[in-house]
């Protein structure tokens, strides 16, 4: 995972209109994490989001993040 990934999930998100205001916050903390080298804290964003569209009933989006946050930095 890098974050041209991560930006790049973020804006297919955005694009389908499923980046509301919480995920939007723990995404652009991921990005933010890897910039500044804590990949364990942008990892654990990333698996927030995924469980948070798991609550959603948005499985498409959860398997996106999840996907993203289960490749090893």
């Amino acid at each position: 995972m890098n974050v041209d990934a991560v930006k790049d999930i973020m804006r297919m998100l955005d694009r389908a209109g499923k980046l509301g205001g919480n995920q939007r916050d723990l995404i652009e903390n991921a990005i933010y994490c890897l910039e500044n080298g804590q990949s364990y804290r942008a990892e654990q964003s990333l698996k927030t989001m995924a469980r948070n569209y798991g609550n959603e009933g948005d499985s498409d989006a959860e398997r996106e993040v999840e996907q993203l946050s289960l490749i090893h930095i």
